[in-house]
């Protein structure tokens, strides 16, 4: 009975996924190919989480992410339909998504969600394709899916009494189907393909012991690799004819009609079709590659790598060769971002809760004109594990790398400079006089282009770099004696009279005033604070002035920051808000918030560890977004960092799984008066169907439009510099063509303007 449960679950689950190509973009990395496979005018290569279609005669790409309706999570394997123009995509999880020649994507969940197959057993592992049905080697047994009907057929537990299996790969020889399974008392295990009782387990004889990679067929012989390395070719009876040791465990094998293609870790060997070697080829213009895939297509090699994407080799001349990459950032794992118009930095070098730091080697991406500019790890001075980076406000191209390592480096017009650690500057290490374990996790300019930075686990845990390079560093021991006993900063404001704020793992807030030279501190006491816990995880100064304060475990906000630099620092508050059920709560209650951004509207968008982005209004009492997995493209619902382009009013989401942007209402800060008040587009042309922008406002400006007789079609109050118009009448219907008059007004009525917009339907 729980078989034929399971048949029909897996017959009716599945799920149309949505394209969110209007307004959102996807930035994923390219350069790990997970598989590969071909077409008779394209390769598709499969990177962890997307997938990119390479035209073999105009040699373009297409690109498949979340963004078209892709899953997000990691791809195990895809293949390529000729005969029903499908694309299939298999999952680590179990997920199928079946992609039509119109780009729509089909998700086929009842292997990921089916409860009765262990999660850790639902990774796919290859498919075979016959006739209408393809055949799925999963780490449960094998699923066979009806392309025609886009829907399964059956499923084998081929164990013995009919155990789960994790089955490699698949082939039909000689009508059996065999599986090769990775258990060494199942071994290869093939029935007869014709068998209208393939789901008895009964049905299916052991041929041959040991653990197998894989089973294939090539010119008219069967044969298969143990995970030893061993390649046996089939008797009649048995996998008993050892044709060759390989010299490491076989990651893929692929046949066509001339060629036999094994994919090792660091060598391609290719036989041809009397099984004699034809090319191993170990490096590719002198160098070597960690390969993971290749496939044969007419005169070509086509390669999968593990970090620099798909290379293409000419089979008879290696000389010829290319990497085939879609533009990307170098990895998904985008740790942090920062940006300037039309620009957008990432880093890479993560932490975990406690702000131990991995020890990666990966450099830093730039995304400027559209294109991606990759920085290796060398480009960047051999920095390990960098957390962010610091943008220097009056020179976009000026920037200060931080290492959780090896202290910061200044980076300026895309050339390292100067790296700053014990010997040149005010940083000391954790292990002095070890030149290592300098952890700079954030910093930021003030006002006067002095550079602040915060360490992690020392006294003197800020430093400052004035206009003249000179360092300075400061004991935050004084206010906060702990600091230096496993304790770390975390993230760093500096208010608008340059005054320092900065958060700790177990110390609360710290603020320091250089004036007085004094610091100050928030923790989690009545009168001293009212923070949530002493972990603050992100902070962020709104245009009023407020101090919202993240932690792993919710939201405070201090309403006047001025206050933690005064005698009596008031306490934190909560936001309280009532949930669906009208129960009061706390905003973000028990959520673990990882960076708070203020938009031009000072909506305030925030980014948590599980459960995707929120967009709240300026105070937080109103919820205006919440992005998840199930209603956007975010590959995951754990969002490490969020930027905002002023200039576009782009958002950019950085996960472990790649970098999305949504294209949400341009908005710019609020100007001190109303001289650089400008509406565009005017005049709004025939066919335009967006909305007018009125910027360069104070905030709180009060907008009236009307028509040229004096009649009042619309009205706003900007919250920021920037009010959007759909163009549509109190009534909610289009205006007509005509001259619009706009009356803006200072929120105290002392200023005042007057700008017209034309609109031609």
């Amino acid at each position: 009975m729980k078989k034929l449960l399971l048949l029909f679950l897996l017959v009716c689950n599945y799920s149309i996924g949505q394209d969110f190509s209007d307004s959102w973009e996807g930035f994923f990395s390219f350069t790990n190919i997970v598989d590969i496979d071909d077409s008779s005018t394209a390769v598709y290569a499969a990177s962890e989480n997307a997938v990119f279609i390479y035209d073999l005669s105009s040699r373009s790409f297409t690109t498949l992410t979340t963004i078209n309706g892709l899953n997000g999570d990691e791809i195990s394997q895809i293949h390529y339909s000729e005969d029903k123009a499908l694309l299939v995509i298999g999952y680590q999880n179990g997920l199928l998504q079946i992609v039509d020649q119109n780009g729509d994507v089909t998700d086929v969940v009842a292997i990921r969600d089916k409860q009765v197959i262990p999660p850790n057993n639902k990774k796919i592992n290859e498919f075979l394709e016959s006739g209408d049905l393809i055949y799925i080697a999963t780490d449960f047994g094998i699923a066979i899916y009806n392309l025609e009907r886009l829907e399964f057929d059956d499923t084998y537990f081929i164990g013995d009494n009919g155990e789960q299996l994790p089955i490699a790969s698949l082939e039909i020889f000689d009508g059996f189907l065999y599986a090769a399974t990775l258990d060494a008392a199942s071994a290869i295990r093939r029935a007869p393909i014709a068998d209208p009782f393939l789901i008895d387990f009964a049905n299916w004889t052991l041929v041959n012991p040991d653990v197998w990679d894989e089973v294939i067929s090539f010119n008219s012989s069967l044969l298969a690799v143990t995970v030893g390395g061993s390649l046996n070719q089939f008797n009649g009876a048995s996998f008993a004819n050892n044709i060759t040791q390989f010299s490491s465990r076989v990651l893929d094998a692929y046949a066509t009609n001339e060629f036999l293609i094994f994919t090792l870790n660091n060598e391609i060997i290719i036989y041809d079709s009397s099984l004699s070697q034809f090319l191993n080829l170990s490096l590719i213009d002198g160098e070597s590659y960690l390969f993971t895939q290749a496939i044969v297509v007419g005169d070509d090699l086509f390669v999968g790598t593990e970090s620099n994407g798909m290379i293409r080799v000419n089979l008879m001349n290696q000389t010829d060769f290319e990497f085939i990459v879609a533009d990307g950032p170098s990895r998904n794992s985008a740790f942090s971002i920062q940006t300037l118009p039309n620009e957008l930095w990432v880093t890479y070098g993560s932490h975990d809760l406690f702000y131990t730091p991995d020890d990666a080697t990966v450099g830093i991406s730039h995304f400027v004109d559209d294109v991606w500019i990759n920085y290796t790890n060398d480009d960047i001075n051999g920095l390990i594990s960098v957390p962010t980076l610091t943008i220097n406000p009056e020179n976009g191209s000026d920037l200060v790398v931080h290492s959780m390592n090896n202290g910061l480096l200044d980076f300026i017009d895309g050339v390292a400079g100067t790296r700053y650690g014990i010997n040149n500057s005010s940083l000391t290490s954790i292990l002095p006089p070890s030149t290592f374990f300098v952890r700079i996790p954030d910093g930021e300019y003030d006002s006067q282009g002095n550079l602040w930075v915060i360490q992690q686990q020392v006294d003197r845990a800020l430093s400052r770099r004035n206009t003249s390079g000179n360092w300075t560093s400061f004991d935050v021991g004084s206010v906060f004696e702990d600091v230096s006993g496993g304790s770390s900063t975390t993230k760093i404001q500096i208010t608008n009279d340059d005054k320092i704020i900065f958060g700790s793992t177990d110390g609360g807030l710290i603020g320091y005033d250089p004036e007085t030279d004094r610091f100050t501190r928030m923790i989690d006491e009545i009168s001293q604070g009212n923070l949530i816990n002493n972990y603050v995880s992100a902070i962020k100064i709104d245009q009023q002035n407020r101090l919202w304060i993240g932690s792993n475990i919710g939201l405070r906000i201090l309403f006047n920051t001025n206050s933690l630099f005064s005698d009596e620092i008031q306490d934190a508050r909560s936001v309280i808000i009532e949930d669906t059920n009208g129960i009061p709560r706390e905003l973000l209650q028990d959520e673990a918030v990882l960076d708070i951004e203020v938009d031009g509207n000072n909506n305030k968008w925030v980014a948590t560890a599980s459960s995707g982005a929120f967009l709240f209004s300026p105070t937080g009492r109103e919820t205006l977004f919440q992005f998840t997995t199930d209603n956007s493209p975010l590959p995951t619902n754990s969002i490490n960092d969020i930027a905002i382009d002023e200039e576009t009013g782009k958002v950019y989401f950085a996960t472990n799984k790649g970098v999305v942007a949504f294209q949400g209402e341009r908005s710019s800060r609020p100007e001190e008066d109303l001289e650089s008040v400008r509406v565009f587009p005017n005049p709004v042309r025939p066919g335009f169907d967006g909305n007018v922008t009125i910027d360069g406002l104070t905030d709180r400006a009060r907008v009236k439009i009307t028509d040229i007789e004096g009649n009042l079609v619309y009205e706003a109050v900007s919250q920021g510099g920037t009010i959007p118009w759909d163009t549509r009448s109190f009534s909610g219907n289009k205006v007509a063509s005509g001259v619009y008059l706009l009356f803006i007004s200072t929120d105290d009525n002392i200023e005042t303007t007057v700008s017209k917009l034309m609109i031609v339907r």
